[in-house]
């Protein structure tokens, strides 16, 4: 952690931040190195140029932030955070003078509000930690190497179990169930089943719709090990497919071969979207490949960079990111294929490797 808060610092003096103060999510624990839940209770991790820092969260967490070597300010439930939140602040030395970086997107507005009696001038931080997270070191792929080798095998166990008449939230809970017993932390999203005309809504949960013989199942789901993530989706066929949904699952595969060889550092991050995309457009499907190609993966599933058109960030090893084109035919079908990929010095390696082949169940 002492490294990780080191090179923050040289980011905040480089962009001329004073201080920053971050909510519980993936840059405090990257941090910190400890996970908490975002709750009602104010929690917040504050960093001051000079390397000082210290910690605001309720009595019950405290012991969480024994190894963390520095001020933690504490308070009971019934007396509130007021108090402790002021003297975080003071110890900060924070004023209305400094330029404080928040991250927008994790922040709350009662924490916000919180930190705002400062009269500090706030500014978007994201960048600040983001551009360190984005190169992950060999214990950070360690970690997602082994939630990758979970979600292959879960799913190789899951399969096995599937068959037609069963429903959408009963193949969620066994996949889930099978990454728990492999050793997954959790789940990192809501595990993805869309089954026949579902499989076109990308983001579509789970429910009680009937898997009938011949549909693709759509299957989006992540494993969590040591804090980092592994996001997969494979698209499998319940009973013999049509032709045009094998058509359709063929495409997908190659639109995902393609993204991923374009996979190399020194690449721009819209090559890999333009290789993926250019196949499924070409093919005559591009009005239904409707998101971007891919995401930054590590302590968040979702994080820089993202994989689209626009995006001239190059590459650089030790890149995470998913490589995951689809095809989603309103009221019809969808299909779609995710691979978790690194950038290394000479190309890239795949995190997860199981089979692109359609198999049928």
């Amino acid at each position: 952690m002492k490294k990780r808060m080191t090179d923050v610092t040289a980011s905040m003096q480089a962009h001329a931040i004073d201080h920053l103060i971050v909510a519980p999510g993936p840059s405090f624990v990257y941090l910190t190195g400890v996970g908490v839940h975002a709750s009602e209770r104010l929690t917040l991790f504050g960093l001051r140029q000079d390397g000082h820092h210290a910690i605001l969260a309720p009595l019950l967490e405290e012991d969480n932030f024994a190894s963390c070597g520095c001020s933690i300010f504490t308070y009971r439930d019934e007396d509130g955070y007021d108090k402790a939140c002021k003297a975080f602040l003071d110890e900060l030395e924070l004023t209305k003078e400094h330029v404080v970086a928040v991250e927008r997107d994790q922040m709350r507005l009662f924490e916000l509000d919180a930190i705002a009696v400062s009269q500090a001038r706030f500014v978007e931080g994201k960048a600040i930690v983001m551009e360190k997270r984005l190169i992950k070191d060999e214990t950070e792929i360690g970690w997602m190497q082994k939630a990758a080798d979970i979600v292959d095998q879960a799913l190789e166990r899951t399969i096995a179990l599937c068959r037609v008449g069963m429903t959408e939230l009963e193949l969620a809970a066994e996949l889930e169930l099978q990454m728990r017993k492999l050793g997954s932390q959790g789940t990192p999203f809501e595990t993805i089943i869309g089954s026949g005309y579902r499989g076109a809504l990308p983001h579509g949960g789970p429910t009680d719709k009937v898997i009938v013989q011949g549909e693709l199942v759509v299957i989006d789901y992540g494993a969590m090990v040591g804090g980092y993530n592994a996001d997969s989706t494979r698209t499998i066929a319940f009973g013999e497919p049509s032709f045009e949904d094998r058509t359709v699952y063929e495409t997908v595969r190659q639109a995902n071969e393609a993204g991923i060889s374009a996979v190399l550092p020194g690449n721009m991050a819209q090559d890999v979207d333009r290789a993926a995309r250019s196949c499924i457009s070409l093919a005559g499907y591009g009005q239904y490949f409707t998101h971007r190609t891919g995401h930054g993966l590590g302590l968040a599933v979702h994080e820089f960079p993202s994989i689209m058109e626009g995006n001239d960030l190059v590459l650089r090893p030790g890149m995470v990111f998913t490589v995951e084109p689809g095809i989603y035919i309103p009221s019809r079908v969808g299909v779609r294929i995710e691979d978790d990929v690194v950038v290394t010095e000479d190309g890239f390696s795949l995190l997860t490797h199981f089979s692109k082949e359609l198999i049928i169940v």
